[in-house]
């Protein structure tokens, strides 16, 4: 029996809720608990996509900002970096005060933004799209604000590949990282996290879907023993 909702509007609020309560031991928590692997994670999406200096990159779910920095100090673009958790956005906007360039940070909602058709030459959303409220309505608001050759890359945990890695693997994502956040943030936060993954979709379904909101050359590759997948698609009208 599911201890969280993992569709709709409920899901929605209490993922906000959740990221805002624990902003600010996310980044620690995310290196601890990953072993620093998810920075590689995150530079495997970051290399995906080959951007030039004069486009546009919308990261959604940003978080604290690494990938909208990592893009920016890579392709020196224009970043907007979008999280429906407000505290979430104020710490990558302290963050930002480090780096030149052109990025903002806005808080606002995957399923519905502001922004225009056409607006984006690529879109990134890492560890994020398996917390919207619908896949289908989040994914069709990727489609509309990438122009016509705009790219997508979906970064996001998966079912284990590995048959000798996949129990060592569910033992410590159950329990060891439950833990890590008892010990520094929120527990159910931490709990809702592998349940999260259990009731994501199959690496086919996200390409189906994906498919399916107008997307083409659409493929995945695994890391990690198939802990992350990382999903790319470009748009064409």
């Amino acid at each position: 029996m599911t201890k969280f909702v993992h569709q709709g509007s409920d899901k929605k609020k209490y993922v906000k809720q959740m990221f805002n309560d624990i902003s600010s031991t996310y980044d620690v928590i995310n290196i601890i608990s990953s072993f620093g692997i998810d920075r590689y994670w995150r530079k495997r999406l970051i290399n995906s996509i080959k951007l030039d200096s004069n486009q546009k990159l919308l990261d959604v779910a940003t978080g604290t900002g690494d990938v909208a920095f990592g893009f920016l100090k890579k392709y020196k673009v224009s970043v907007i970096g979008l999280d429906i958790a407000k505290n979430m956005i104020g710490i990558a906007k302290r963050k930002a005060r480090k780096y030149s360039g052109d990025i903002i940070f806005i808080e606002g909602d995957a399923e519905k933004m502001k922004f225009d058709k056409d607006m984006f030459d690529a879109l990134t959303i890492s560890f994020g799209f398996r917390n919207v409220g619908s896949y289908d309505v989040a994914l069709s608001e990727f489609y509309r604000v990438l122009n016509k050759s705009g790219k997508i890359a979906i970064l996001e945990f998966s079912k284990p590949t590995s048959r000798w890695f996949a129990p060592i693997f569910k033992f410590y994502f159950n329990n060891v990282i439950p833990f890590i956040g008892s010990l520094l943030s929120r527990k159910d936060a931490y709990l809702y996290l592998p349940e999260s993954v259990d009731y994501f979709l199959t690496r086919n379904d996200v390409c189906d879907k994906m498919k399916q909101a107008g997307f083409r050359n659409v493929r995945y590759k695994d890391y990690t023993f198939g802990i992350v997948s990382l999903y790319i698609g470009e748009k064409h009208e």
